[in-house]
């Protein structure tokens, strides 16, 4: 059993090793942009944020459907604009279509994470709606 668990904390080390090698920065905590959450009345979005990584922007964050009620899981899709200071539009996309599972206590996660590619130049102070 001992053989078995460090086996397993060193394989969890070694894969976690090339992840601290990337270059992420979040735009949110730098207070390059800001993001700003629209739920649904199904949908709820848990938490956001807007990153960096090797030259390309992205959006992500975490869905969960609302309420404690059994339901099938829901097909949806996530809608981004990147708006200026002035609030004109600089850029309008969307996630492809995806699942949100249903609420499972105790039974795995009943969230879904979700990215979406945005233009490499955001310029300060916008606003991700």
């Amino acid at each position: 059993m001992r053989k078995i668990s460090s086996l397993l904390t060193l394989s969890v080390l070694v894969m976690s090793i090339p992840g601290c090698a990337t270059n992420l920065v979040s735009l949110v905590d730098t207070h390059q942009v800001s993001v700003t959450k629209h739920d649904s009345e199904k949908i709820e979005i848990l938490w956001t944020d807007v990153y960096q990584k090797d030259g390309q922007t992205w959006a992500y964050g975490v869905l969960k459907q609302r309420g404690y009620h059994p339901s099938a899981p829901i097909k949806t899709h996530v809608d981004v604009q990147v708006l200026t200071e002035d609030g004109s539009i600089q850029f309008e996309t969307f996630s492809e279509d995806f699942y949100v599972p249903r609420n499972r206590v105790g039974k795995g996660p009943d969230w879904k994470r979700f990215r979406v590619q945005l233009p490499t130049e955001i310029s300060e102070g916008s606003k991700i709606a």
